[in-house]
């Protein structure tokens, strides 16, 4: 824009001093006289001009005919040219409607700021002759020269300005922000040592926030420390609490001829799933064998400790030599007295007292279900009563059912059936009841095993302990 203004000056500028010039000339010569001969008044008339920096010019009559030319030699033609000729009639005293016309032809070249100029003037004869010059208006050469340096030492100035500018920019800004950002990225990946590391001397915004970022970056790694730090111990003792469950579970050993076949899997390291297995003998001194299944409400350590609970006071229970309906009876005034009003339990005890059947007391726990292999006929144990905790003074009924050797009984909790699987929707007891079916040819172990290698394939996630016990009715 300010080159365009200066342009613009110029330009005015030249056409100022050219019609300015014009008018010195004109009146400076109008009455000198000169003849056709190089004599006195030419030098006169050369001199003249050349205070105005016109070296070069030629004059001719009304013919066109070139009568001088300066430098001498310079033109060797005879005659002007026609469109000059016609100028000169333009500007001619002897034009009608002279006095209205103009006194000279002033054409300005505002490209390289250069005129040309033709003017009438006296002769000695007292006729009229033309002089005819082209010539530049130096000052405005130089001026218009000095504009271009100008303008190139401010475009110079201001590449330089703006490079120096961009490394102060760069040094001052974008430097500590890269620092910054490359902090974050390797806080990001896990590295809570890391810091930004600048002289920290300019005392800015960056600065603070350099040091407010080492400071929360300080503060990150105490705290996570301190957590990794507990969660190592709570992790130890979820170890030891894991180990602790395990020992109240029961070993196979006595009861091999249910040739039982068993899954226990804690959704974290301990479970809300409880089992007991029970040999035990009745007040006239027959042999008893009882299996109890439970799954307390919640997850994690506060259901594992309902199960310590559980398992101990049914122990206790049993060997008071109580009928199991009596022992669920009194297992569920314990949990409502003893544990808060939040804590409830599922659970299933089925016990063989009389030969050729299965008794059951469910307790609010999912269905289990009798297979007979010979027929694949499935027998679903619907709930007596509620889960064990509820409240005080329920009594539970027990259920029997004709079984023969062979017959096969499927404990589970409700981490196998309500697990979500993929696709949407649960696993379903309909689904787990058909893979038993599958693989009935299988031992109890494998058939547990093919059971939970379905239950892994299908799965979206676990969101509960799983565990499956089968017993086979012995001979």
């Amino acid at each position: 824009m300010i080159f365009e203004n200066q342009s613009d000056l110029l330009l005015k500028n030249f056409q100022f001093q050219s019609e300015n010039l014009a008018n010195t000339i004109i009146t400076e010569l109008q009455n000198l006289g000169l003849g056709q001969e190089r004599d006195e008044s030419f030098e006169v008339f050369r001199k003249t001009l050349k205070l105005y920096e016109i070296e070069e010019f030629l004059t001719f009559d009304q013919t066109g005919k070139i009568l001088l030319v300066e430098p001498e030699g310079k033109n060797s033609s005879e005659s002007v040219s026609e469109e000059l000729l016609r100028k000169s009639k333009d500007v001619s005293s002897d034009k009608e409607g002279s006095l209205f016309k103009a006194r000279y032809n002033l054409e300005l070249n505002d490209q390289d700021f250069t005129v040309d100029f033709l003017l009438p003037i006296k002769s000695k004869d007292g006729g009229e002759i033309y002089l005819f010059t082209h010539f530049n208006i130096s000052s405005i050469t130089i001026r218009l020269k000095q504009l271009y340096i100008q303008v190139a030492y401010a475009v110079i100035w201001g590449v330089v300005f703006h490079i120096i500018f961009a490394i102060l920019v760069y040094r001052a800004i974008f430097k500590r922000v890269g620092l910054l950002e490359e902090a974050a990225q390797l806080m990001a990946t896990g590295d809570l040592k890391t810091r930004v590391d600048w002289n920290f001397k300019s005392n800015d915004e960056l600065d603070k926030l350099g040091q407010s970022f080492n400071s929360m970056a300080e503060e990150i790694e105490n705290k996570v420390s301190t957590i990794t730090r507990l969660n190592d111990e709570i992790n130890q003792e979820l170890m030891i609490g894991k180990e602790v469950q395990e020992l109240f579970l029961p070993s196979p050993k006595k009861y091999k001829k249910f040739k039982i076949g068993k899954l226990y899997r804690p959704m974290r390291e301990v479970s809300g799933d409880i089992y007991q297995y029970f040999n035990y003998t009745d007040e006239d001194g027959n042999e008893f064998y009882g299996f109890f299944l439970a799954d307390a409400s919640g997850h994690g350590v506060s259901a594992a400790l309902v199960t310590v609970v559980m398992a101990l006071s049914l122990q206790a229970i049993m060997k008071e030599n109580h009928s199991p309906i009596e022992a669920v009876n009194s297992l569920g005034e314990v949990i409502a007295n003893r544990l808060q009003a939040s804590f409830f339990a599922t659970g299933i005890f089925v016990y063989f007292n009389e030969e050729g059947k299965a008794k059951f007391v469910n307790a609010g726990h999912n269905a289990p279900f009798i297979v007979r292999p010979s027929t694949k006929e499935v027998r679903y144990v619907e709930s007596s009563g509620p889960p064990l905790g509820m409240g005080d003074g329920i009594v539970y009924s027990s259920e029997s059912f004709e079984v023969q050797p062979g017959d096969k009984i499927v404990l589970y909790t409700d981490g196998v059936v309500e697990t979500p699987i993929k696709g949407g929707g649960l696993y379903g007891l309909e689904r787990f009841t058909q893979n038993v079916l599958d693989n009935l040819d299988k031992s109890n172990p494998e058939i547990v095993d093919a059971c939970m290698a379905e239950l892994d394939s299908a799965h979206e996630e676990y969101k509960d302990d799983v565990t499956m016990i089968i017993l086979e009715i012995p001979e």
